[in-house]
């Protein structure tokens, strides 16, 4: 095993080392750069024809990369994280257990265990991926159509092992957009935070301080703000995914808290991409998003027992209302 970061935080050295990094004598690639080039050092990877699990989220469509991969009989798994990843495996094991599913909701967040600092939130990741979060149209479906709404809304109060969270409307479905249309009446993402977080982060959204436009452009500048916000509280990872068909509520839970000198969203993170190497091998040539591994009866067990066996362990949850 090689693992490659040359650039030591530097945006322009991150691009030019994805690009650049030499890929003879090697067996498969994990991804896990910045949005900003991500999508192109996996098109890089895939020319190669060498089989790639995906951490990263960029704003490009993978299945665009489904041409390459196949021609080159390399396997392609993107969006393998926490959300997109584990999300997208667990939705897709809903729809393959309940069929068509008229509502499935996925809310899921990376928090402080208390609210710390200015906005109640200790970041954990990349801040430009953060920012994009915030600021990138959420597309989810309703009535059995796409629609697009603004991030950052119809907030809601949720229930959750660490206490009352608020949850709102990110764009983090993707493939879940094409590979489960038409088998879902309504799905949406939710991020979770702490409550009084999405105020807070409309304001600077709404001053321009997200923008792109301008020299230097604003949202370069907060994100070197946001990325100082790191305290020493430990974090959690938190998701819940819910589907309903009729009477039946299926619920999936996954909490991961740190250990072992890790932060939870490192153990949720990486550990999902080291789940799906023992599934990739058995899948074909081409484009498959962590769904498909949810929906596969072979599959999906054989992830989850990797997972747990390194910390994210998935509990679930079957109300159905019966009449006697």
């Amino acid at each position: 095993m090689v693992a490659v970061d040359r650039a030591r935080g530097c945006p322009a050295a991150v691009q030019q080392d994805a690009l650049e990094v030499p890929l003879g004598g090697y067996d498969l690639v994990v991804n896990a750069l910045p949005g900003n080039v991500a999508y192109k050092a996996s098109r890089r990877v895939l020319e190669a024809g060498l089989d790639t699990i995906d951490v990263s989220f960029y704003a490009e469509d993978p299945f665009t990369l489904q041409e390459i991969a196949a021609k080159t009989g390399a396997r392609y798994v993107p969006d393998a994280g926490v959300a997109p990843g584990l999300s997208n495996v667990l939705a897709g094991r809903l729809v393959a257990d309940l069929g068509h599913v008229d509502e499935l909701g996925i809310y899921v967040g990376g928090i402080p265990e208390r609210p710390v600092g200015p906005l109640g939130y200790s970041i954990t990741w990349s801040p430009l991926d953060l920012i994009e979060e915030y600021t990138r149209p959420a597309r989810l479906i309703r009535g059995g159509e796409t629609v697009v709404v603004d991030p950052l809304s119809d907030v809601e109060q949720v229930n959750s092992p660490a206490g009352t969270l608020e949850a709102f409307y990110t764009d983090g479905l993707r493939t879940l957009l094409k590979t489960l249309a038409g088998k879902v009446t309504t799905m949406y993402e939710k991020t979770l935070r702490w409550p009084g977080h999405v105020e807070k982060i409309r304001l600077l959204r709404d001053l321009g301080l997200m923008s792109e436009e301008g020299e230097p452009p604003p949202r370069a500048v907060t994100a070197r703000v946001l990325s100082r916000l790191k305290f020493d509280v430990p974090d959690l990872v938190y998701m819940k995914v819910v589907g309903v068909r009729g009477e039946k509520r299926v619920v999936y839970e996954v909490l991961v808290r740190p250990h072992g000198g890790w932060t939870a969203m490192q153990i949720a993170t990486g550990n999902v991409a080291v789940g799906m190497q023992y599934v990739i091998k058995d899948l074909e040539p081409g484009v498959t998003p962590p769904e498909y591994v949810g929906m596969s009866n072979r599959l999906f067990p054989r992830l989850l027992t990797a997972i747990k066996q390194r910390g994210v362990s998935v509990t679930q949850e079957v109300v159905e209302r019966i009449a006697l």
